[in-house]
């Protein structure tokens, strides 16, 4: 008893060593280590994240229904062009979780006391499966996205140059929503089974791109080349009339190569502007309105009388001017002229012979004044010889002359034709003019007169001078 007394007076009277000190820190963290280590023996690490959702502390299982739940919950944001957005979800999918058993594999292979690794946050498993879907029900629930209907996708469209306020400038291109359909189900697909809450289409490169856009080179340069085209013009006057043909009309001529390598000159476009311009200043063998005599106004279709603009010479003259920048005014390049342009009763002026079939009728106006007037007798009222109503004018005048036809021949005097073989000349085999002696005994097509009337309206007209005829 003494002994075991003494052995112990003999220990507290022993000073503890640094030594015992560290022994009793390591037993004491080996202890906590154990502890810790047995309580994440069927739980994951502090630190462990799978996927990104963050599991410390959790079971295997208790994980598994985690994702579970998500499954039943999913849902795919798609975000598309024109920031608009549509959503997939589980309940069009029939998403199922399908990495339940890489997850109890992540936790045998973590075991029971490597946790510590988890305090500097190096547990993360970010390629287990996740979703699962119904292939049927996938394909049903993509192909009902307006991003997938065709007649809702907006076409894709190049940069361009387009003439505006005087020059051309750059259209910015439209990216529309044309969508690589096989790329778009593929890409959605992948993300329903990697569980991505998002996807965007534009960034996972789902949609067809304009192939220039208005930060193209190519694009910069034919823009500028197309701007010196516009320097040219020309500006008709006459009558009334001033037509300004310049760059707002001629620069829809021209058109763009498809690889914007340069442009071309529509040469089917220049020729329509040249042909309605002709069309609408052209007079000969058209519409001529006149005021008669007793103050009616007839419109009088038909005849070689009035102007006529040259096609040939107005193509070339526009094709110079587009080609060396060339600026003039002028009056268009005629093929045919009248009198006047814009004056009394139109081209016709105030000077001209006018033949009033109804009433068997010549009268000749000079500066706007009745000079001359006479009965005539014209051709019979049948297809054959019925004088044509038109806008004629005096081709020549010849002292004698014999006309001669099927069944006929006549010597006549003042001969004045004035529309093919149709014209006046003297009539002295008829004893009567006027009335109604053209419809049954008319003549052959041309205005027949009284020799006396003849001379005077011959010595009054002058070649080139109007005639108008009508019923």
């Amino acid at each position: 008893m003494k002994l075991y007394l003494g052995g112990i007076k003999q220990m507290e009277n022993k000073k503890l060593t640094w030594k015992h000190y560290l022994g009793i820190a390591v037993v004491a963290v080996l202890v906590i280590y154990l502890v810790i280590g047995f309580s994440f023996s069927n739980k994951f690490f502090w630190g462990t994240k799978i996927n990104g959702m963050n599991v410390a502390g959790k079971t295997a299982d208790q994980v598994i229904e985690m994702f579970d739940k998500k499954a039943n919950d999913y849902s795919l944001t798609i975000k598309e062009r024109k920031d608009k957005t549509e959503t997939l979800t589980s309940d069009q999918l029939r998403t199922k979780f399908e990495g339940a058993d890489e997850i109890k594999q992540i936790k045998e292979d973590q075991g029971s006391f490597g946790w510590i690794k988890g305090l500097f946050g190096s547990e993360h498993y970010d390629n287990v499966t996740m979703y699962s879907y119904d292939t049927k029900s996938f394909t049903k629930a993509y192909k009902k996205l307006d991003a997938f209907n065709n007649k809702k996708m907006i076409k894709i469209a190049n940069a361009k140059p387009v003439y505006k306020d005087g020059k051309f400038e750059i259209q910015k291109e439209e990216e529309g929503t044309e969508l690589k359909k096989d790329v778009a189900a593929k890409k959605i697909g992948e993300a329903v089974k990697d569980g991505l809450s998002t996807i965007s289409l534009d960034k996972e490169n789902c949609y067809d791109n304009p192939e220039y856009t208005s930060d193209n080179d190519k694009l910069i340069n034919l823009t500028k080349d197309m701007n010196k085209k516009l320097k040219g013009s020309i500006t008709y006057k006459f009558g009334k009339q001033v037509v300004v043909l310049d760059k707002n009309t001629y620069s829809s001529w021209l058109k763009i190569k498809k690889d914007y390598s340069g442009y071309t000159v529509d040469k089917n476009a220049m020729e329509n502007w040249v042909l309605k311009f002709m069309y609408k200043y052209n007079t000969q063998y058209g519409w001529h309105k006149f005021k008669t005599h007793d103050g009616r106004t007839k419109k009088i279709y038909g005849g070689p009388y009035g102007w006529r603009i040259s096609k040939d010479k107005e193509m070339a003259s526009v094709k110079k001017m587009l080609a060396n920048g060339t600026t003039e005014t002028r009056e268009p390049y005629w093929r045919e002229k009248g009198k006047v342009y814009d004056g009394v009763n139109g081209d016709i002026g105030d000077t001209y012979v006018e033949v009033d079939m109804g009433a068997q009728t010549v009268y000749y106006f000079k500066k706007g004044k009745l000079k001359f007037t006479t009965s005539c007798v014209t051709g019979k009222m049948t297809a054959d010889r019925k004088t044509p109503e038109c806008v004629a004018y005096i081709l020549y005048k010849q002292p004698s002359a014999t006309l001669s036809g099927q069944g006929y021949s006549s010597d006549v005097k003042y001969w004045m034709p004035f529309i093919g073989n149709v014209g006046f000349h003297s009539a002295p085999w008829r004893g009567s003019f006027g009335g109604s002696e053209y419809i049954s005994n008319g003549s052959h097509g041309c205005v027949n007169l009284p020799t006396y009337a003849a001379a005077t309206l011959y010595k009054l007209v002058s070649q080139g001078d109007p005639v108008v005829a009508y019923y």
